[in-house]
């Protein structure tokens, strides 16, 4: 049986501000601050994934 891990409420809420977004958006310095809480917040599986857009961030800025 696999365990559910329960998300943190700030990433719950990052993420859906940030899902509401187009990509460029969500790449803009405006928010990047609600992007990195993002990260600081994201349950371990979703870290890597996370960690690819803040590369693509990077490489834009």
């Amino acid at each position: 049986m696999q365990a559910k891990i329960k998300a943190h409420p700030k990433f719950i809420e990052a993420m859906r501000k940030l899902s509401a977004m187009s990509e460029e958006e969500r790449l803009s310095d405006d928010n990047k601050e609600l992007f990195e809480q993002a990260m600081r917040y994201a349950p371990l599986d979703i870290q890597p994934k996370l960690a690819a857009i803040q590369r693509k961030y990077d490489v834009l800025h």
